[in-house]
Parts: C-alpha cells; structure tokens; sequence
C-alpha cells in the first residue's frame, strides 16, 4: 500500500503507544476519580454519569459505518485509487455531517422532554443536566464528521500516530480538570472546558490525516451513492453489535439512576472503572487479531485459524485471569483506600463484573474468528440477546438487591451466552473439538489461579494493609507468581517454547523494524 509503513512495526508501535495511553488513563484516573467526587460532591458526579450515560447512545448513530469505512478505504488504496479514496472520504463527510445534526436535534430532544421528567432529578438538577447534556451533543455532533480522518490514519496503519495525539488530549484534559476543580468551578464549566480541549483535538487529528495522506481532497461534488450501498451492506450486522456493546457500557448507569438516584451511580461507577481498567490492561491485543483471521480465512489456512484461537483464548484468558485474582483478593482494600469508607457498597459489583470481564476478554479471539470467517449474524445475534437478558435481568434485580443485582444482571448473560454459544461455535467453525479448546485454554490459567490464590490469602491473613501503595505492591507480588506459575507450571513445554520464540522475533522487529518479516 502506497505511503504506508511495515505492517509489523505499525501494529508494534501502535501497540505500544496503546499500552502508554492505558496506562496514563489508569493512573490520572486513579487520582482523578476521588479527586473529581470530592469536589463535584457524589450527587454531581453521579448526575454527570448519568448523562454522559444518555449521550453514549448518540454513538449509535455511527451505524457501523466505521469499521466499513476503514475497509473501503484500505480496499482503494490498496489499489493504488488516490481519487477513489477520495470519493469514499467526501461520501461520508455529507453522511456524517448529517449524522451530527441528527445527534443535535436527539440532543434537544432530550434536554427538554426527558431530562425534565426523569426520576430522582431534583428541580435544581434539571438546568444542570440540561447544559451538561447540552454541550456533550454538542460534541458528539461534531465528531461525527472528523470521524473520517481517524478512518484514513487507521487505514493506513498509523496506529501510533493517533495514539499520540490521544496522549497529549489526556494528559491535557486531566491538566483542566485539576485547575478548574481548585480554582472551586462546578461542573458545567468543568465539562466545558474538558469538551472544548477534545474538540480541538479533532483539528490535530485531521492534521494527521493530512500528513498520512498527501493526496486527501474532500468536496461534496465527489459523494457517490454506490459507496454508501456498499459500505452499508457490509457495516448493518456491526451496527446491531454496536447497539449491544453502547447500550451495555451505559444501560446500568440508567437503571441504577431510575431506582436510586444519582449518588449511586457515583457508587456504581467506582466498580465498573476498576472492571474496565481490567479488561481494557488484557485485551489490548485482541483488536489486532481480527485482520490477520480475514488474511487466514481467504488463504485458506485453516491450521494458522485454529492455531490463532486457540493460542489466542489461551494467552487472553491467562492475562485476565491473573488480574482478576488479584482483584478478588484485593478488590476491597483497593476500593477502600482509593475512594474511602463510604463506596463499600462498590465492593461486591466489582467482585461480579470482574467474573463477567474473564470472560469478555477471553472470548475476544472466538469473537474475532467469527467475524472473520463470516459469521457475523451469528455475533449479532448473540450480543442482541445479551443487552435484552441483560436489561430484564437488572430490572427484576436492582429492587431487591440494588448495585449487587444490577452487576448481576450485567454479569449472568454475558457469561452464559459467550461461554455457551459463542467460545464453542467458534471452535467448531475451526474443526476444534470443544473439549479439547476448552481444555487447552482453561488448563494453564486453572494451573496458575492455585498457587496465586494460595499466597493471596496468605498475604490477606498475615497482614494488615496500611496505604493504597501497599495493597498494589502485594497484588503484584500475586500477580508476578501467577505469571511464573502460567508460564512455567501451566504450558506445556512445546506451547513454551513457541510463544518465547515469537517473544524474541517481535524484540527484533522492534529494533530492526525495515527487515521484519510479516
């Protein structure tokens, strides 16, 4: 592809800056978040939570279309179509352009028909929400156009280049948010000012697309319905799966609002980061697998297919399984320390959508092999029917058992649908015996988890945590073990030897990145 760098060194820079920008958000969320409450006050920041909840569902409005558009845009450059490329971008420069007044018009909608209505808002909470509402849509509006320039530079595989950006945008936001909440401002001008920084970024982000992309000439005179089609028809089954994914990250959120009130979601919120700093540490690297499937599935190489799921469960499940040993063993003390006494009632959805995110994160390689051996009805379906057993489920649940029944609702679905339709369809579309891929991926985290926990609790009995540094400390010493006990105790020597292979060759792609081979 023209203009376009090794695909080794891309996807290992592009990995790399991901893991720089996870681990800043982790640790300015980590002083922020407390930080953040303290000033705003737990019904503010609930409040903000919960509107930041109902603008997550303008993301909708995507449609799917961006996943598609990255593929029409790497079809043409692929082929060298400079004025193709074009087309694709100006086509969906109008799209979106609408797609954002759309959002707009949600956006108003909402600030004066639901807001106004919706339970547990006092009437001072109302003209709050409303501008915080406000100015998210406005947000949302204008990202969907510069959404096109994000599908040029990832396109062209400058992973690491927009991960830059991304960087400097946090470190900039967190940079507001500090001075803003010093200085005694609310939460209005906090969002105000942390939206303006994330809009300019859409500017730095267009110049990268500029540079990525020399040749870039958007005009309306270039919008052609036959992209639209085409982009559509490949982009409405990803759309179905985006509905289930936005209405999961936000619909727990809402429920726990409607029943409780604001200050819970403020509750809420301290489990379901610590669940996504999870998941988001683990699975960094499950997003890459799904081109190399397409590459596999169109060769016809079935043995490389098995070999990436397999390979791929076993190290995703390992990863996350570790973490969340350390979470089950910890979780409390890490709560209690970071946030203080009053989120207890935190401790126990943690503990529930940890289990939950062992199996979202293992399941990543069957998603991806699914999606890229053409079964992509089939993950729709089964994520479809996750949100509705999911939303049932915490509704039965949230009055009995509160924050504890709704992480219930969001946990029990996702387990038993991915687990038990989804990991085994997967093994099968690759003529692996479910058994057996159960077996060889369960084994070495099973292997690992013992002596791990054993020494867990050996730490928790033997002594009394004085500081959040501490608690971290001694879950990393559990972690190290279950890392040596995986490696070492769970692999089989032969899956040792091949995966400390790859871990040498990707050492030399990093120093050598002009003679990787792909």
């Amino acid at each position: 592809m023209a203009g376009v760098g090794h695909p080794a060194w891309n996807l290992l820079t592009g990995t790399l800056t991901g893991y720089v920008l996870l681990g800043i958000n982790i640790v300015l969320g980590i002083f922020l978040m407390p930080f953040t409450m303290f000033h705003l006050g737990q019904s503010n920041y609930g409040l903000w939570m919960l509107v930041a909840s109902m603008t997550a569902y303008f993301q909708l409005l995507d449609l799917g279309y961006g996943n598609g558009l990255v593929r029409q845009i790497t079809q043409a450059d692929a082929q060298g179509d400079e004025n193709g490329v074009n087309e694709v971008l100006s086509t969906f420069l109008v799209v979106y352009g609408a797609l954002g007044l759309v959002a707009l018009a949600a956006t108003a909608l909402l600030a004066l028909t639901v807001l106004p209505r919706f339970p547990n808002l006092s009437p001072e909470q109302i003209p709050t929400a409303q501008w915080v509402l406000g100015i998210l849509g406005f947000r949302m509006a204008i990202g969907f156009p510069m959404g096109i320039f994000g599908a040029v530079t990832t396109a062209r595989q400058r992973f690491a280049l927009t991960g830059s950006v991304a960087i400097a945008v946090a470190l900039l936001q967190a940079a507001a948010t500090f001075v803003i909440l010093r200085a005694g401002y609310g939460l209005v001008p906090l969002v105000a000012a942390t939206t303006s920084l994330n809009v300019l970024s859409y500017v730095a982000y267009a110049a990268v697309a500029r540079q990525t992309f020399p040749g870039m000439r958007l005009s309306p005179s270039l919008f052609s319905r036959r992209q639209v089609r085409e982009v559509t028809a490949f982009s409405f089954y990803l759309f179905l799966i985006s509905i289930a994914i936005h209405v999961g990250t936000s619909v727990d959120n809402l429920i726990i609002g409607a029943f409780a009130g604001t200050s819970a979601i403020a509750v809420y919120t301290v489990a379901l980061r610590l669940a996504e700093y999870q998941r988001q540490l683990c699975g960094q690297f499950s997003g890459f697998l799904f081109p190399l499937m397409v590459r596999f599935d169109a060769s016809r190489d079935g043995e490389a297919l098995r070999a990436m799921l397999v390979d791929g469960t076993r190290l995703a499940l390992g990863l996350v399984s570790g973490v969340t040993v350390c979470l089950l063993a910890f979780g409390g003390d890490i709560v209690t320390f970071w946030m203080g006494p009053g989120f207890s009632g935190s401790i126990l959805p943690l503990y529930l959508l940890a289990l939950a995110g062992v199996v979202m994160v293992a399941q990543g390689p069957a998603g991806n092999s699914l999606l890229a051996t053409g079964r992509h009805r089939l993950v729709a379906g089964v994520s479809i029917l996750n949100i509705l057993l999911n939303i049932v489920l915490s509704l039965a649940l949230v009055s009995r058992y509160g924050l504890t029944g709704v992480a219930l609702g969001t946990t029990i679905p996702y387990i038993v649908l991915n687990a038990g339709i989804v990991m085994p369809v997967a093994a099968r579309a690759v003529n692996v015996p479910v058994f057996a891929f159960f077996a060889s991926v369960l084994t070495p985290s099973l292997m690992a988890a013992v002596p791990a926990a054993a020494v867990a609790v050996l730490i928790r009995t033997m002594t009394t945590p004085g500081s959040f540094l501490t608690v971290v400390a001694q879950a990393a010493v559990v972690g190290i073990l279950f890392v040596a006990a995986f490696c070492m105790v769970g692999l089989r020597g032969r899956d040792r030897a091949r995966y400390f292979a790859a871990v040498r060759q990707a050492t030399v792609a990093l120093r050598r990145p002009g003679v990787v081979t792909p």
